[in-house]
């Protein structure tokens, strides 16, 4: 099969049809033999012209008289995405564009090629006249709601540095787990095999490496598991001593239940909820990789808890929010554009009746962690605060934002709270 008549049909999948990016690549990718090079263009063409949508947009308007069918606005957006980021021959891609238009209408292969050759021949649009929201709405394809949305919390500088490195190729993130091995076994083994990593000052047993690892011996057999860097610093943050026992209110994909439970040393009872029995079956496979033996898994809403135990049950308590998401945009390129206003509104009722229904479970002098991956204040501090003046008896120990060009991770909030 052609690479972009592939890449043509994923992208109407994702923008026309409501696809998640990662799901429709996926799916294509196991049903079609690629080769290395034929993968990674069609994985770049699929999320660059998916994530670059408004930007590309932006570029196409002035050769665009009237609004054009669905499957023709998404040709002419991939084609000026592999003009405009990929090293791939102006003339390659207006021929392959003109070819997909053929067999889809053969009338619309001259416009086509007409676009493409005027989008080539012309310099390219300026950002410049932009007022500053526009800008940052155009050159990094945020939505312009969105972008103000950040821009409530954050300055201009701080949100375009955020965009800039949400743009970026990220390193993946990966713990050591330290039931089974230790940092420095596992650094000498990525040494012998000239793979690069990169340590970091954040947390204790986190570094980054630039290829993929899931096929790796070391992941393989569970010496190290996938988890961003700022993630892991929130079962730091916990630190939890040995024999604690734990709920874990919101564990799925169970990363940060797998630390909490390699810091503990596979002592005390660290038992973990979710509301999907599926996302409980992959997190019990992944836990027997890693070798985590002290956790209970539970199919049960985080609000019901209250119902099954007994107040003042627990040490500590880990409330990983449900959240917006937007500490996690350079990887979730198609959230931006489905997420809204009001779901952000029924995310903050839900993180209230989550807190409402589970904070008299620890223990006096325990303690309550909340965590999110998202960068909106109103679901982090905010939240927080409001918290505090409704039970007074909780106290703030600890309060970290991460923010993604700090270390090059996702974007995260952590708050430590005790109770008195």
């Amino acid at each position: 099969m052609n690479v972009r008549v592939l890449a043509h049909e994923a992208i109407g999948k994702v923008l026309d049809k409501g696809g998640y990016t990662n799901i429709v690549i996926d799916q294509v990718l196991n049903k079609f033999e690629f080769s290395n090079e034929d993968r990674s263009l069609f994985t770049k063409i699929v999320i660059g012209t998916v994530e670059y949508k408004l930007t590309l947009m932006f570029y196409l308007e002035p050769y665009l008289r009237k609004k054009q069918k669905p499957w023709v606005n998404n040709l002419l957006l991939m084609s000026v995405y592999q003009i405009v980021y990929l090293d791939v021959p102006d003339y390659a891609v207006v021929n392959e564009a003109v070819d997909i238009a053929n067999i889809k209408d053969r009338s619309i292969g001259s416009f086509v090629n007409a676009v493409l050759r005027n989008f080539i021949r012309n310099d390219r649009r300026s950002f410049e006249a932009l007022d500053e929201l526009k800008r940052l709405s155009v050159e990094y394809s945020y939505p312009e709601w969105l972008v103000a949305f950040f821009l409530k919390d954050y300055s201009y500088t701080e949100v375009k540095k955020i965009f800039e490195e949400y743009k970026k190729v990220h390193r993946t993130g990966i713990r050591v787990n330290t039931l089974k091995t230790t940092l420095d076994e596992v650094k000498a083994l990525l040494d012998d095999e000239g793979i690069e990593y990169v340590n970091t000052d954040l947390v204790k047993n986190g570094l980054q490496v630039d290829q993929p690892m899931m096929n790796h011996q070391l992941f393989t057999s569970g010496k190290i598991t996938i988890q961003d860097i700022s993630s892991q610093l929130v079962s730091e943050v916990l630190d939890p001593h040995v024999g604690s026992t734990i709920l874990d209110l919101c564990s799925a994909p169970g990363g940060k239940t797998a630390h909490l439970a390699s810091i503990m040393n596979n002592t005390g009872e660290i038992h973990a909820c979710d509301i999907h029995q599926h996302k409980l079956n992959i997190m019990e496979k992944n836990f027997k990789r890693l070798g985590v033996k002290n956790v209970s898994l539970q199919l049960i809403d985080a609000r019901e808890v209250k119902n099954h135990v007994k107040l003042n049950a627990f040490d500590f308590i880990l409330a990983d929010l449900p959240c917006s998401g937007l500490g996690v945009l350079g990887h979730k390129v198609d959230l931006k554009y489905r997420i809204t206003k009001a779901d952000i509104d029924e995310i903050k009722i839900l993180q209230e009746e989550i807190l409402d229904a589970t904070h008299m479970l620890v223990k006096p002098g325990g303690k309550f962690v909340i965590s999110t991956c998202t960068l909106n204040k109103a679901e982090n501090e905010g939240l927080v605060k409001k918290f505090l003046t409704k039970y007074p008896n909780f106290e703030k120990e600890e309060e970290i934002t991460v923010l993604p060009y700090e270390h090059h991770s996702d974007g995260f909030y952590i708050c430590k709270l005790r109770r008195k």
